[in-house]
């Protein structure tokens, strides 16, 4: 049960973190780039709807993975990784909230930018976290 737990937990983490860092990295910065603001705008209102979604789910599957861990065997370290999976599931439907109150504001509202910097916090905190949990589970083994 625990080589099972720790591959879901770092199967749904891998995923997601890799996620979070190709859409800031690559997808959001060049989309602009290339295209027209209103159309980039539309793509990336596109996207984000998939990249909550799936960070919901991966977040899930990390739960699954923790759970099975904490089952296997209970102790503080698995406790706190638990704990920071349960975090960054948590900043992730922060994250599908904001989206969907970000998705009836027009960019000229000022709540547009509030929100959209909402957003911003919510993920780079969601990588964060998640880069220090697997920093964590690597040096608890």
């Amino acid at each position: 049960m625990e080589r099972w737990g720790r591959l879901t937990w770092r199967l749904g983490l891998s995923l997601w973190l890799g996620s979070i860092f190709f859409l800031f990295v690559a997808i959001a910065p060049n989309v602009f780039k290339v295209l027209p603001p209103a159309q980039a705008g539309r793509l990336v209102h596109a996207i984000f709807p998939v990249y909550d979604g799936e960070g919901l789910v991966l977040g899930a599957l990390m739960l699954v993975g923790a759970g099975l861990l904490l089952g296997a065997r209970r102790d503080l370290r698995r406790w706190i990784l638990m704990a920071m999976t349960m975090i960054n599931w948590l900043l992730a439907w922060w994250s599908w909230a904001t989206l969907r109150t970000l998705q009836g504001v027009h960019e000229s509202n000022p709540r547009f930018h509030t929100l959209h910097g909402e957003s911003v916090v919510a993920s780079v905190t969601m990588f964060l976290v998640g880069v220090g949990a697997l920093v964590w589970d690597v040096l608890s083994i």
